[in-house]
Order: C-alpha cells, then structure tokens, then sequence
C-alpha cells in the first residue's frame, strides 16, 4: 500500500499536534524537548523539570505529588500521578514518566545513564464524570438507607400496637366467655381497654404523619382555611390529651400572651386542622418525655401573636436552616384567604421533661431520624412527625422551631400566618370537634383514670376556651434569651456552617458541570406531568442549556421538524404518542433528510423488554427515575459529545 503526502511532516509538527504534553528527559530529569502541549500545560517553564512541573501542582495537593515524585525519581523507576493545577481553570491532569529504551534513545544523540519520557494529559471530563458517579452512587445509597429505615421505622410502630391490641383483645375475651359474671374484674377490662385506645391513638398518629407526608411530598396537600377563633379552636386537640395529662400526673396550663390582644386577634381564616396536628404532634411528644421526668412534671402551652413575621422565634425558640426556599411553599396567598390585613399567630408548648442533647437537636427535623437511634425502641415515634409539621408551617406560611438542654426539659414553637376576618358567621367553620376516634379514645382513658382512682388524687387540667393572659415569655418578642436558647443558638449556627459548606460543595460541582456544557447547547424537553417539565426545565436552564419544551411525542416531532436541537429528553409514558412513537418518527425523518439527533430515554420502568422496547424505537440511551440532575448532565453530554460534527 502505498500513502502519498503533499510534503514531509516534521518529527517536531508532528509532536505539536498531538493532544498530549510530551516531554523528553536527560537522566538528570532536565528538559531536551517538548511539544506545544506540553509548554501549555506547564505555565512556568525552565530546563529543570522538576521545578517547572511542581509548579503547576495545585497547593492542595503539592505535598501528596511531590513526595511521590521525589521518592520514585530517586530510584529512577515509572512513575503515574494524578494531580488538580495551580491555574484558575483548575484541570485534573496525569503525568506519566518512564525510561526510554536504548534503540529510541539514539534518536537523541548519545546520553550517559539513558533518558526518559514524561507525558501530561488532561483528564478532568472522565475525573468529573468518576466524581459525579461516586456521588450519585453514595445519594443512591443513601436514599436507599432512608427508604429501609423508613419502612423498619413505620413496620414496627404499627406492628408494635397491633400486638398489644390482640393481647388485651384476648384478655377481654377470657374475662367475660370463660368466668362467671361475679368473677368478672371490672378494673383487668377498663385496663385492657385503655391499652387498646393508647395503642389505636397512637396508630392514628402514625398513619396521619405517612398519609400527611406522602401527600407534602407528592405536593398534593392543600390547606383549607375556615373562619376561627386560634385561642378558642386550639382548645380541640389540647382536650384530646386531658387524660393523658392526669394519669401522668403532669401539670398543665394553656395560657394567652399579651401580645396576641394587642395584636386584635379574633377571627381569622386559618387552617386549624393541620396546625392543630402540629400542636398534637408536639404535645405527644412533650408528654412522653416529661413522664420520664423523675423531677417536677409540668407543661405550659401558650399562644401570642405578631404583626410581623418573626426572622426567628424571639427569643427562646430557635430555627434551623430556615431559608428562601422556606418562604415560597407559602400557600395563603390565594383568593380563598380572603383579603385581610395579615398576622401571625404563635404557639408554643413548654415542658420539664428530659431535653434533647446537642447532637440530637442538629437532626430534629429531619425525615426519618429520632432523636436517638434508641429513642423509638424506648418511647416510640416514626422519626417522621417533626418533619412533617415543618413542613405544614412552611405551607401555613410559618416555622418550627426549639431549643433545649439535656435534662433541662425543651420549648418547641411554631408559628404560622393567618388573615383577619370581619365575617363572624358560624357558616364553614371547618371540621375542628374532636373526630369519633378521639372522643371514644378519650372516653375509656377517662374511665380508665376514674377506675384507677386518678381522678380522686390529680386535679382535672385546665383547658378553658378563653385562657388567661399573662407574660408568657416564650411567645413574646423581645424577651430576654434563657439558657436553654442560648444553647440552641450556638448550635443552630454549627448547623449552618455545615450547611454553607455542603451547599459550597453542591455549587462547585454544579460549576464544573456548568463547565461542560458551555455553548448554550439546544434541548428540547419532552414531558406531559407539567411540574416535572417545570423543575427539570430551570434546573438546565441554570446550568446554560438552551430548553424548548413539549408536552407530548406529537409536539416533539413537530418541533424537530421546525428546529435544530443538540439532544432531545424523550419521556416514554405520555398522551397522544408515546415516547418510542415519536422517537421512531423522528428516525424516519432522519432517514429522509439526513442528521442525527441523540435522544435520551426516560422512563420509570426498569424492565429489561420495555429497555429493548425504546432501544430498538431509536433512543441513543435511557436514564430511570428517579434520577439526579448529575445523571442527567452526565448522559445529555455524552450523548452530545458522540454526536457526528456537521
């Protein structure tokens, strides 16, 4: 075969085209040639390599590279090292170095002790692309741990109930089928039975969080405001606990600030049912923890208001993490609100119970986390009712808040938005009497306590429709800071350093991905579900993607007939034509006119025939939901990087 060339290519041009740095060495590791990618690559640039290329070693990891380096070049043996340069555009780069043969040698003339290669390459798309796989799979990993964790949690706190419930069933059975009435004990059916309704109360709890969660997370939950009265409303779920309250032989005062009179707060569209599964959700716990209490056992509910909303719960409540994000889930801004001047009601429930330690209060509001790993076994709860009231608030236009101190009990607050209402009709006041299930449940335990004798040594706790006012200091801004807040404080701060310096990680890598996909390249994005279309649409906006949209496979192929675009995102399951559908019209269009768009499948279903399905359609790739907007980026521009140049 024989290859015919306009003119000889130089040794020297054919090196400087090479994409490589390429360096050769004398045995004293001094420069003898380089090639242009090479002087690039390295920015300051003298004979001694050594110096030169250590240089350019960005100072996170000079002591890492130059320690390798220094050890192996002593011995004169290949060496391999990955390292991030010193300059703005920091690159992730691979220097290689190993001994030249002896024939090759004689090409440069004669060297005492031989010489040596060293290459450079610029590697940092596969790093960025290793360290976004290395993510994704740890968030995988992960989400699949809260999933378990979730199900264990929520599988053994209905179980756990049931169990006892079948228990106490069959006590009552043998007591009243295998005994003679006069053998019957009264007391062993009442305990029974106020076990049963501990245990169904509970359960309810439980399943209102999972239904209550489920709904805020598929963003299904709306509230409804009614006409109400917050002082006088609020009184519903406190009752449900009146029993509760006198067999502990716990304290209790529900108590009115002065603040929420001179605030003029009577009527106003509010939704108490979900607030008042707030107040429940706290109160539940603050009883379980102050019956542990070995020292006084009391709680105080109170309730204030603000013309203002509270930047924090002033002064003896505290708020982690409450940001921007916080403020837009706010839904009482619709017509159904009415048009009165806005206000701020404030609740908070006071206990002397057990408090919470440091490390416990950073993950109180989290999804799925107790306080303690031990703390579910020992007092029970799914981790998932403090989450869940947060994020009522944030819909309520609020917040939730504490602040605590181990051993020295805890204030939880919260506070939500409501508008003022001249219309005092007794018409839509919302469902805010006690439930069937509550009342039943409240019946027996009060028969409970009047068997036992509760009722004779324990005061019935006070829960009037018209509290008392009184400086209550943990529901009036401008109060002085008490201890227990002052250390809630310091470690709501600790909380967010460690935010700022995740979401400092999260940017870096959303720039580096911003990086990759420099050129505004064009996407269309194909998706009917228009709060999906929406997210995924601003979140490659941000990352400088050019986005059109369309809502089905008919709108899709339109829109590629009538455009040029980079990569299309085809959903699989959508109205008027499917995902392969559109993709296979696309593909014949292709083959009339020419080109070749990349399509990246999306699709919920990992089957392995529904894959070949859209595959074999023409789809270049398929990435599954759920799926990060790292996964994402990393498919379109391999799709993109694969696409033929026109």
């Amino acid at each position: 075969m024989t290859f015919n060339f306009s003119r000889n290519i130089s040794a020297k041009e054919l090196a400087d085209i090479l994409p490589n740095g390429v360096a050769i060495l004398t045995n004293q590791y001094e420069l003898v040639s380089v090639n242009r990618r090479f002087r690039e690559l390295i920015t300051c640039f003298t004979s001694d390599f050594s110096k030169c290329w250590l240089r350019s070693v960005h100072p996170d990891d000079y002591e890492r590279v130059s320690s390798a380096y220094f050890d192996v070049a002593k011995f004169k043996r290949p060496l391999r090292l990955e390292y991030h340069t010193r300059d703005p555009n920091s690159m992730w780069c691979v220097m290689t170095l190993d001994k030249l043969d002896d024939k090759d040698v004689q090409c440069f003339g004669p060297s005492e002790g031989g010489m040596f290669i060293c290459t450079i390459a610029d590697v940092t798309p596969e790093k960025e692309a290793e360290l976004l796989q290395k993510q994704a799979a740890e968030d995988a990993q992960e989400r699949k741990k809260q999933q378990e964790r979730f199900i264990d949690m929520i599988s053994h706190e209905i179980r756990n109930p049931l169990s006892a419930i079948l228990h106490c069933t069959e006590d009552i059975q043998e007591a009243v089928y295998n005994k003679k009435p006069d053998e019957i004990s009264v007391m062993g059916i009442v305990e029974a039975a106020e076990t049963i309704s501990l245990c169904i109360t509970h359960q309810k709890k439980i399943v209102n969080d999972v239904l209550t969660f489920s709904k805020l997370d598929a963003s299904m939950l709306a509230l409804t405001p009614h006409k109400v009265q917050p002082k006088r409303h609020l009184t519903t779920p406190l009752a449900i606990f009146r029993p509760e309250l006198r067999k502990q032989r716990i304290e209790f005062e529900y108590k009115v600030d002065h603040s929420y009179s001179h605030c003029d707060i009577d009527w106003v569209m509010a939704d108490l049912d979900r607030m008042g599964q707030v107040l429940i959700n706290i109160l539940s716990n603050a009883i379980k923890f102050t019956a542990k209490s070995e020292s006084r056992r009391s709680i105080r509910v109170s309730i204030g208001a603000s013309r203002e909303r509270p930047p924090s719960y002033p002064p003896n409540v505290v708020f982690f993490d409450s940001h921007e994000a916080d403020l837009r889930k706010d839904a009482t801004n619709s017509s159904e609100w009415g048009a009165g001047e806005t206000a701020y009601v404030l609740v908070a429930v006071k206990d002397t119970g057990i408090g919470i330690t440091a490390q416990a209060q950073k993950r109180l509001f989290q999804r799925f986390n107790q306080a303690t790993p031990k703390t579910e076994s020992v007092y029970g709860g799914s981790g998932l009712g403090l989450n869940v009231c947060r994020e009522l608030c944030h819909l309520h236009g609020g917040e939730i808040g504490v602040s605590s101190q181990e051993g020295e009990g805890s204030t939880f607050g919260f506070f939500f938005k409501v508008r003022r209402t001249t219309d005092t009709t007794s018409e839509g006041h919302g469902s805010l009497d006690m439930s069937g299930v509550d009342r039943l449940c409240v019946d027996i335990q009060s028969l409970g306590n009047e068997m036992q004798g509760v009722n004779q040594s324990t005061d019935e706790p006070e829960i009037p429709e018209d509290p008392p006012e009184a400086n209550i200091w943990e529901t009036r801004p401008g109060a002085p800071t008490d201890e227990a807040a002052a250390n809630t404080h310091k470690i709501a701060r600790e909380v967010s350093n460690d935010e700022t310096r995740r979401k400092s990680s999260e940017s870096l890598r959303d720039r580096d991905m911003k990086k990759r996909s420099v050129g505004r390249q064009r996407v269309l994005l194909v998706e009917d579900n228009l709060i999906n279309r929406r997210i995924i649409s601003r979140r490659l906006d941000a990352l400088g993607y050019e986005i059109s949209e369309a809502c089905n496979g008919r709108e899709a192929v339109d829109a590629n007939n009538q455009a040029t675009f980079d990569c299309i995102l085809m959903d699989q399951q959508m109205p008027v034509m499917d995902g392969s559908c559109a993709t296979k019209a696309i593909r014949d269009s292709e083959k009339r006119d020419g080109g070749h768009v990349p399509i990246l499948g999306v699709t919920a279903n990992v089957r392995q025939a529904h894959q070949e399905e859209m595959l074999g359609a023409g789809m270049d790739d398929i990435i599954h939901k759920p799926y990060s907007t790292h996964e994402l980026v990393d498919k379109i521009n391999s799709l993109i990087s694969k696409k033929p140049s026109s």
